[in-house]
């Protein structure tokens, strides 16, 4: 039975890849920023996991020890900021670089070994068109762009680290989704998007790796 690790799965894309990947016969690790969150699903384990805290990741060490994880999925993030020049909040773009680009980093860091020891060896980063500095036609959104800019950096990186573990790690864009970071009037829902990356994620070869696509797997520029 393949295992599946998840983060941020409080809400919206996290919760849905952990209900999927439970439907689909796999073992599921689902992680929460408030535990009190967790899914009502006794197919699961459970686990807190902000990724700020070492001590968690330390944690949740223990209790896996040695198991192997087939699929790594980071997910756990900070949304949009909305500030303007003159008016920024510095301690909401300061978490969400500590969030959504050191949370990912500590996350491979800590259970890569785990990732090299399975039969799937795949490494998923949620990230976002809007890291994307070639697409950027409209400004704004210095925190969170940033943020994702330096999450497909860090991930193209480790995918170069990690070819020669035979480890396959993907940048992918959920699209725009009907989420509590996205909106009512998003075309996708989290099942949709979710599925999708299941998808993309599954069909993957190793040379692939280090690949920034969107959620069905059409290439992203940089």
């Amino acid at each position: 039975m393949p295992t599946a690790l998840i983060t941020g799965c409080d809400r919206g894309l996290g919760r849905e890849f952990a209900l999927q990947y439970a439907d689909s016969g796999w073992a599921v690790w689902a992680t929460y920023q408030d535990l009190g969150n967790a899914i009502d699903d006794a197919r699961m384990q459970h686990a807190a996991l902000d990724v700020t805290a070492p001590e968690q990741f330390q944690a949740l060490q223990l209790r896996l020890g040695e198991a192997p994880i087939d699929v790594l999925v980071s997910n756990a993030g900070v949304g949009l900021d909305a500030g303007r020049l003159g008016a920024l909040d510095y301690r909401h773009v300061e978490r969400m670089l500590t969030v959504n680009l050191m949370g990912p980093l500590r996350l491979v860091d800590a259970f890569v070994d785990n990732v090299a020891r399975s039969t799937l060896r795949r490494i998923v980063f949620v990230s976002s068109r809007m890291g994307s500095i070639g697409a950027n036609l409209s400004g704004g959104h210095y925190g969170y762009r940033a943020s994702k800019a330096g999450l497909n950096a860090l991930g193209r990186s480790l995918a170069i680290d990690l070819f020669a573990r035979g480890v396959t790690l993907a940048m992918l864009h959920p699209g725009w989704v009907d989420t509590a970071g996205g909106s009512p009037q998003a075309p996708l829902t989290a099942q949709q998007s979710v599925a999708a990356m299941r998808q993309t994620v599954a069909r993957m070869g190793n040379h692939e790796t280090g690949v920034f696509v969107t959620h069905d797997g059409h290439p992203l520029p940089w």
